[in-house]
This record gives C-alpha cells, sequence and structure tokens, in this order.
C-alpha cells in the first residue's frame, strides 16, 4: 500500500538531486549580464559540472572496490546540510570576482557550483541506491522530485522575471541598445528562496530515514481505526518488492538480458550526453540571438517541460527496445535542431520571423521534456527487470553520469577552443 505522506516526502527528496545546480542555470541570463565570462559563462560552469563528478568517482571507487560499508543515510543527510549551506552563500557571493593570469574571473561563483555540483553529482550514485530500500512505486516519486528541481528554480525565475529588457535607440550614438529591465527580486533573493527550499529537503529526509517509525505508526494506528484485514505490513511501502507481472520464460529471459540491460544503459548515458552536456552549452547560441526573451522561454519553460514530463511514465512507460530507440532517435532530432542553430550563430535561420522564436523554443521544450522522459523511463525499466536489484540503480546513476561527462567533455573545447559558436549582440536583429 502506497503512503501518500511518503510519496510527498520522497518527491521532495528527489527535488533536492540537481535544484541547486538548476538554480544556477536560471539566473544565468542574469548572471551573463553582469559576470565578466560573458556568454562563455554556461560552457565554464558545465565544465565544473563535470569537474565535480570526483564525487561518484570516488564513492564508486569505495563502494565496489573495498570492503567499507557507507552508511547511505548519514552521507545523504549531510550532502543535503551541504548542498544547503551553499546555496546560501551564493546568495552573497555569486557576483564577487577575482583577477586570475591578468583577467577578471567569477571564481567564488565557481567553486560554490563545484561543491553544489559535488553533491548533485553524486546523487546519481548515492541517492538512486537508496531508493531500492523502497518500494518500487516510489522510484517514479523520486523522479517526479527531480522534475521539481527544474520546475521550482522556473516558477521563481518566471515570477522574477529575470533578465528582460528593452531595446531603445540612444540618441547620442543612434545606435539600438538594450536597456535591462530590474527584475522583481534580486538574484540574492532568489538564492535565498532556493535556500529555503533546500532546508525543506534536508528535513524532508530527516523525516523520511529517521522518522520512519512515525509513518508506519500512523499508517497501523489508519488501518486499526478502518478495520483494515488485508494481510500487507505497515512496512511493506518499505521493502523493494518484487512488481513484476506473470511473464513467460520467453518474456522473462528476454526482460534479463544482458544485451537488454546494455543497451538500455547505453541509451541512458546518450540522453543524459544530451540533456546535460550538449544542451546547457550551446543553448544561449541557439536562442539568444533571436531575443533575451527567447533565450529565458526556453529555460523556463524546458525546466517545466522536465518536471511535466517525469510524471507521463506513471500512465505510459513503454518497455520494448524499439519503441524506446525510437524515442531516443527523435529526442535527438531536437538536440539537432538546437545545435544546427547554435552553429549558425549569429544569424540562424528565420532570424526575423516569430516561427524562429517559436521554433527554438519549441524544440527546447521538446529536448527536455523528451529527455526527463527517457531518461525516467529507462531507470524505471532497468529497475523493473530486477526489481531486488540496488546493484542496477547504481550503475544507472554511473551511466548517466558518464554520458553528462562525455558531453561536456566534448562541447567544452567546441565553445570556448575551437569558438565553433559565435554570439550575438543585444538587439542585433533590430
Amino acid at each position: 500500500m502506497v503512503s501518500l505522506l511518503t510519496y510527498i516526502l520522497v518527491a521532495v527528496f528527489g527535488s533536492s538531486s540537481w535544484l541547486s545546480t538548476n538554480s544556477v542555470w536560471m539566473e544565468l541570463s542574469l548572471m551573463v549580464a553582469n559576470l565578466p565570462e560573458g556568454w562563455t559563462l554556461p560552457s565554464y560552469l558545465s565544465a565544473v559540472v563535470q569537474l565535480a563528478c570526483i564525487g561518484p568517482l570516488l564513492y564508486s571507487i569505495i563502494h565496489k572496490c573495498t570492503n567499507f560499508d557507507i552508511p547511505k543515510a548519514p552521507v545523504i543527510q549531510g550532502l543535503l546540510v551541504l548542498c544547503t549551506g551553499c546555496s546560501l552563500a551564493m546568495a552573497f557571493l555569486w557576483d564577487q570576482t577575482t583577477i586570475i593570469f591578468g583577467a577578471e574571473r567569477s571564481i567564488a561563483l565557481i567553486i560554490i557550483m563545484f561543491f553544489m555540483a559535488l553533491v548533485n553529482a553524486t546523487s546519481n550514485v548515492l541517492f538512486m541506491p537508496y531508493m531500492a530500500t523502497f518500494h518500487p512505486t516510489y522510484l517514479t516519486a523520486y523522479f517526479v522530485g527531480m522534475g521539481l528541481s527544474s520546475l521550482i528554480p522556473s516558477i521563481f525565475s518566471l515570477i522574477q522575471g529575470t533578465g528582460t529588457y528593452e531595446c531603445t535607440n540612444n540618441t547620442e550614438t543612434g545606435i539600438i541598445e538594450p536597456n535591462y529591465l530590474s527584475p522583481k527580486f534580486t538574484v540574492q533573493g532568489y538564492n535565498i528562496i532556493m535556500f529555503a527550499w533546500l532546508s525543506l529537503t534536508v528535513v524532508s529526509f530527516a523525516f523520511l530515514h529517521w522518522g520512519r517509525h512515525l509513518i508506519q505508526r500512523e499508517k497501523t494506528s489508519k488501518s486499526q481505526t478502518g478495520n483494515d484485514t488485508t494481510s500487507d505490513s505497515p512496512a511493506d511501502e518499505f521493502s523493494p518488492l518484487n512488481t513484476q507481472q506473470s511473464l513467460s520464460e520467453s518474456e522473462m529471459n528476454d526482460r534479463t538480458s544482458f544485451t537488454r540491460y546494455c543497451i538500455l544503459l547505453g541509451c541512458l548515458a546518450f540522453i543524459c550526453a544530451q540533456m546535460n552536456g550538449i544542451v546547457p552549452n550551446i543553448q544561449s547560441y541557439s536562442t539568444l540571438p533571436y531575443s533575451q526573451l527567447t533565450y529565458h522561454l526556453a529555460l523556463a519553460l524546458g525546466n517545466l517541460a522536465q518536471a511535466v514530463a517525469c510524471f507521463i511514465p506513471l500512465w505510459i512507460q513503454p518497455r520494448s527496445i524499439p519503441i524506446l530507440t525510437f524515442l531516443t532517435i527523435i529526442a535527438s532530432g531536437f538536440c539537432g535542431y538546437i545545435v544546427l542553430l547554435a552553429a549558425q550563430s549569429p544569424t540562424p535561420i528565420l532570424l526575423h520571423s516569430y516561427w524562429g522564436n517559436f521554433l527554438s523554443v519549441f524544440a527546447s521544450i521538446m529536448a527536455a521534456s523528451l529527455h526527463a522522459y527517457l531518461r525516467t523511463v529507462f531507470t524505471s525499466v532497468i529497475r523493473e527487470d530486477n526489481p531486488d536489484s540496488e546493484s542496477r540503480l547504481f550503475w544507472c546513476g554511473v551511466f548517466m553520469q558518464i554520458g553528462s561527462f562525455i558531453g561536456t567533455t566534448i562541447m567544452f573545447p567546441l565553445v570556448n577552443v575551437a569558438q565553433l559558436f559565435q554570439s550575438a549582440p543585444a538587439c542585433s536583429n533590430y
């Protein structure tokens, strides 16, 4: 029996997985205008996120190559507290710069981002395996939480009115220049809100893990009050029960085959390479030439679409390899369109047309939603193929991080070394 309270607690806990990193992405339109890195800032931050892979790498080595039993719950609680503290530090230090090798750099932002990403990256190999101690139903709740990690920052970013401007004619120079409008609240205020939400995730996990007995007691009390005569134990919701339906022997062999497992992991890594490596590096180049509003809508609505897409597997979850492969190809097509627009910057197709703005935002929304949907489906299918294996969730997290790392490793030199993508001045299309 699924507990609504547990489902909510798991979702809130899941929102901690990437919320701090996503909150920084949502403020990029303000940060890009105020920090010395300018348009290259997203690629620098993407590289920092991938450098933080040292966290899951060290955890994986200790977990798989030694006999040391890492206590998951205390480590998770400590990481949540660290991430929450970083969010508070971000509120006050994000715009502090330092001269490095003769150039001004946003060192404070980069260092804080590293520790945030260290927690977020480690969540892939630590938080998800922890969910193996729960009924498989709650894995979907965890991915709903991962969707919330995009949705919550997006909502407050939309309320804030991040980085909007009007193009006005400078009477002295005769040049059309951007006149940035003041947001409803500052980057500092935004990060304080994120700090408050992350504080809630700390409390939620503490209650979820160390307060299980209270949830079980409440459930038992309700069952007795309602004269519940079912044989389910109150602790069943915390047990990784086998939920496979009755399958034929051939179907069972197909579901548990190593080849199928490898294909699913490969597709999961490929999707994460696009989702966390390719798109974040070049989205500014594919949308900003149209307008600042286009860039903001692509980020905000894309993250909103991610959150919504995580609910879809509750009703629609294909398990066939051909269908999942076909959906992966479609998602890659939208990602390819984003790459095409970025490569054509500062003069992408349909630059002065409404359709150019629309298609740019639409591609971002579709790519984000399909990536989030497929990430959830691939992980859920891998878990359901062998629901009693905690190791499978661990390797899901490992391949998610491997894909993200490969995507960023490919894109970072293309953006910052080869400089294949060119930025467009604000109001250049007027």
